[in-house]
């Protein structure tokens, strides 16, 4: 007798990642089974039959329900604006307080469409207007 059931199969690593931090934000341990072939090589997602999302076989009823919920309402929030910059925020160059602000998220995902690898950059910086030059700033 099999201990864990496959409740969901995903063609890309990232989704079945997702669905896996779901459901052990849930409580329930689960397991991937061929992330680290397809994490490798991810045009062998169609021959293994995809990322394989297991749980014990006492939850797989709760973890289908909690992979069917929908939440997309949560990506509708008004309040994910990009923060404001802080009056005390000044370049560390010239002292000047006139800076814009950098996502470097985007330029991960224009390096990731050039090349098709998994690059990623992630936080936050500023350009300073005045005399050009760019700082990376890590705000927790």
């Amino acid at each position: 007798m099999h201990l864990y059931t496959t409740i969901a199969t995903f063609r890309d690593l990232p989704l079945a990642e997702l669905a896996k931090s779901k459901l052990k934000s849930e409580g329930i341990y689960c397991i991937l089974l061929n992330n680290n072939h397809i994490g490798i090589n991810w045009l062998a997602s169609l021959a293994l039959g995809g990322v394989k999302l297991q749980v014990k076989n006492e939850d797989v009823e709760y973890a289908k329900t909690i992979l069917s919920k929908d939440e997309s309402a949560v990506l509708e929030n008004d309040d994910l604006e990009f923060p404001d910059i802080e009056d005390n925020d000044i370049c560390c160059f010239c002292g000047s307080s006139n800076l814009e602000y950098i996502k470097y998220s985007r330029l991960s995902g224009a390096l990731i469409l050039l090349t098709q690898l998994p690059i990623f950059f992630w936080g936050i910086g500023y350009k300073c207007k005045d005399c050009g030059k760019k700082q990376h700033i890590s705000k927790k």
